[in-house]
């Protein structure tokens, strides 16, 4: 029984389902029997699924009983888990969405399968798991290769790898498509288990002021996949023009198309020359005439430079392939800008200030250590939660002398300075980073951007 067989066997199985979740697939099916009637986003054919699966995001998350009925299916429970992180993939897994491959190689006591993908024309996601004797090794970390293959953005590697664990390889094309085939490569490195009573090690001083040099590990094995992808998922997805000029904040902007994909949209856009800030990122959704809306991603690309600037052309949303709408609109709530002549922002580290921060940042502290300085600041999370850099990888000195920063670490929430709890976990974060090589009190650093732009009603674009 090949993969696309076992597949299916196992949706078979889950036919079957516990009684007290009858009424619920019932009334998933009476709501898929509805929308069939209603005429597809684009007139985009997609395949359909067993009546089982229908609902299959929803009772995933809201009735443990089907979780559990699940658990004993090995490619369902994977399944489960690629719909709670991602809104698009788990559409495409409720529409049959899915292209098993069902490759297994061993090697060394290691042995990776790769058992489906989910891909378009720009996007490619494959979902693997390794199996390994864990009272071995303590940490198994993988590292990802794709032969000669160029122009991708994604993932290079994991940091640690557990036994049995479905992990995501996500890719993304911009100046190409998705190739025919691709070679993917595991290259797993591993650190043995150790006698935990040995006595603590040396301290060697503080790794955050030295500069990171990659040493190739030694690989314990080399597992290499050729997977060859289905071009009928491969053809899917389509651009669609608007050409619409619209003004933020006082600066000009033409949207000039929008990419549509099972995985994923892209709006792009295109700058006035005579603006006096660079777009620096933005708060954007789509909706369709049913009130269904598409916010940006959590886990993944959100946006991607202008090649002609210091802002940003391409924005990632969740994708409405998938969606029962005829009709989309973008919104944009809110913009991050950097002016064009906005001065570098001082900081004092002997009277602990700065000038010149951007909206919403607060300089913290800074710590001298045996190595040099720390310094801390806190800022809000993005609207989807996710955390960023808000400063480039430099610093001056008085001097114009130009430093690197090496490491950043962020932290959820901040340190109260009077009681020393962590608070606003949810809404804030804190950035910190080392001042490596730098002698002296006061320091430059470059934002990223400087100002926000909170917009009480949204601007609003017709795409459809």
């Amino acid at each position: 029984m090949n993969r696309k067989e076992e597949y299916r066997a196992l949706l078979s199985e889950l036919e079957q389902l516990p009684p007290e979740l009858e009424q619920t697939v019932e009334r998933a099916v009476r709501r898929k029997r509805k929308l069939r009637n209603k005429r597809r986003f684009w007139g985009i054919p997609v395949g359909s699924l067993a009546a089982c699966f229908l609902g299959f995001v929803l009772l995933v998350n809201l009735f443990p009983p089907f979780a559990r009925a699940c658990g004993n299916v090995p490619v369902l429970r994977e399944l489960a888990e690629a719909v709670a992180w991602s809104p698009s993939l788990s559409a495409a897994v409720q529409h049959d969405y899915v292209q098993p491959i069902g490759q297994t190689k061993t090697e060394m006591g290691f042995t990776a399968s790769v058992e489906y993908v989910i891909v378009d024309r720009k996007q490619v996601s494959m979902f693997y798991t390794l199996e390994y004797d864990a009272a071995l090794w303590e940490q198994v970390h993988v590292d990802y290769e794709y032969g000669d293959l160029h122009g991708w953005a994604g993932d290079a590697g994991t940091l640690w790898q557990k036994p049995g664990e479905l992990r995501e390889i996500s890719m993304n094309f911009v100046d190409q498509d998705v190739p025919a085939t691709l070679d993917l490569a595991l290259k797993i490195s591993a650190e043995p288990r150790t006698d935990q009573s040995a006595g603590p090690t040396e301290y060697v001083g503080n790794s955050l002021f030295e500069e990171p040099h990659y040493e190739e590990p030694d690989y314990l094995a080399e597992l290499t996949f050729t997977l060859e992808f289905d071009p009928s998922y491969t053809a899917q997805g389509t651009v669609i023009p608007v050409n619409a000029d619209f003004t933020l904040d006082g600066q000009r902007f033409t949207l000039t198309e929008v990419e549509l994909y099972p995985t994923h949209l892209r709006v792009n856009l295109e700058d006035d020359p005579t603006n006096t800030a660079w777009l620096r990122g933005v708060d954007l959704y789509l909706e369709n005439e049913h009130g269904e809306r598409f916010g940006s991603s959590i886990n993944g690309i959100t946006a991607s430079g202008d090649p002609d600037g210091e802002g940003y052309a391409t924005f990632w949303l969740d994708s409405p392939f998938f969606s029962q709408g005829e009709h989309l609109t973008l919104y944009i709530s809110g913009a991050d800008w950097k002016d064009k002549d906005a001065p570098r922002v001082r900081v004092d580290l002997g009277t602990g200030t700065a000038e010149h921060l951007p909206d919403g940042i607060q300089f913290l502290r800074a710590e001298q250590q045996a190595e040099g300085w720390i310094v801390y600041f806190t800022m809000p999370r993005e609207t989807n939660g996710s955390l960023y850099n808000n400063f480039s990888g430099g610093f001056w000195d008085e001097a114009g002398n130009h430093y690197e920063i090496w490491q950043f670490g962020h932290t959820y929430g901040y340190r109260d300075p009077v009681t020393g709890e962590t608070v606003e976990e949810d809404t804030m974060f804190t950035e910190n980073f080392p001042l490596a090589g730098f002698e002296g009190d006061v320091v430059y650093l470059e934002p990223n951007r400087n100002r926000t732009t909170d917009f009480s009603i949204p601007v609003s674009i017709p795409i459809s």
